[in-house]
């Protein structure tokens, strides 16, 4: 099991196939300094959508020395996004990154019917953790796609989690499916669909997985807090994935992860032809930079 995300940069810097990033509207100084990282460590490599003089420019100022042939030339957001697709689409890349474009834009590109990079599953958004208060990394999901996923979409929801699971080495992942309460309340629906989930999961439906809801953040986190409630878990206190309700409370907990106990976080979304690294543009490099090598182990085949 993969339990920081030092050990997910050597797992990806120990894999011989050093896979490509397409990045949209690449004028973006943290992007850059992320994927300077990545060259400088030959993890991976980069084409850069943008104006080719900004681009350029910002390289330069980073001191990272990118080559001509790294750069897809493209004039303002929409056709940045276009391009960088297209990148995928011909097999130049095998990862998508959000530059400086707007989440909507490029989330146009992907899902182009003719010249995006549809699939026919559900797209959704896996963001994984490393806090210092906890044990092993904590997976979060959907807080980036799905506004508020019926039981079809949490289903597959759960399954593009559990593949990103597999590959951060986790045999039996812990899931905890979020609701205030530990109990099934019809007047509280997201209760109804988490001990569906659980009973799916009972069945086999999901693999060699553990599945528990509804369950409250408290126990999911804490042993001694299922204790104090008199409940019995499987999984209270070493939970791997968090399925949340809707977008509004995952976006919420993976924020307060990261300014109210530093988390060390990134995120990749799952669904379409390749992995999609989609943050937002005010994030640090640091959190690009996870996002990205998140990205790679997914890729790896």
């Amino acid at each position: 099991m993969l339990r920081t995300y030092s050990e997910i940069f050597e797992a990806v810097k120990a894999n011989a196939r050093k896979c490509t990033v397409s990045i949209a509207l690449a004028e973006d100084k943290s992007a850059l300094e992320a994927a300077k990282v990545l060259a400088e460590n030959e993890v991976a490599k980069v084409l850069l959508t943008g104006e080719p003089d900004k681009i350029r420019l910002y390289a330069e100022q980073i001191g990272y020395p990118i080559k001509d042939k790294e750069i897809v030339a493209a004039f303002g957001e929409e056709e940045a996004a276009a391009r960088a697709v297209e990148q995928v689409r011909l097999g130049k890349a095998e990862i998508l990154m959000k530059g400086h474009t707007s989440t909507p834009v490029l989330m146009k590109a992907v899902l182009d019917r003719e010249n995006g990079l549809r699939t026919g599953k559900v797209l959704s958004h896996v963001a994984v953790a490393e806090i210092a208060s906890y044990h092993k990394l904590l997976m979060i999901t959907d807080g980036g796609i799905n506004i508020a996923p019926d039981l079809e979409t949490k289903k597959a929801i759960l399954r593009n989690a559990i593949g990103v699971a597999d590959k951060l080495e986790i045999t039996q992942p812990k899931i905890a499916v979020l609701c205030p309460i530990e109990k099934v309340n019809p007047k509280i629906p997201e209760t109804v669909d988490a001990r569906a989930l659980q009973e799916m999961a009972e069945r086999g439906e999901f693999g060699s997985v553990i599945v528990e809801g509804p369950i409250a953040t408290d126990v999911a986190l804490s042993a001694r807090a299922a204790q104090r409630k008199a409940l019995t878990s499987r999984i209270a206190g070493d939970t791997d994935v968090i399925l949340v309700p809707g977008l509004t409370c995952g976006n919420s907990l993976l924020k307060s992860l990261m300014f109210l106990a530093n988390a060390k976080v990134g995120g990749v979304v799952i669904g379409a032809r390749v992995p999609i690294v989609l943050l937002s543009r005010a994030d640090e490099p640091a959190e690009k930079l996870n996002s990205m090598l998140l990205a790679i182990l997914v890729s790896i085949k």
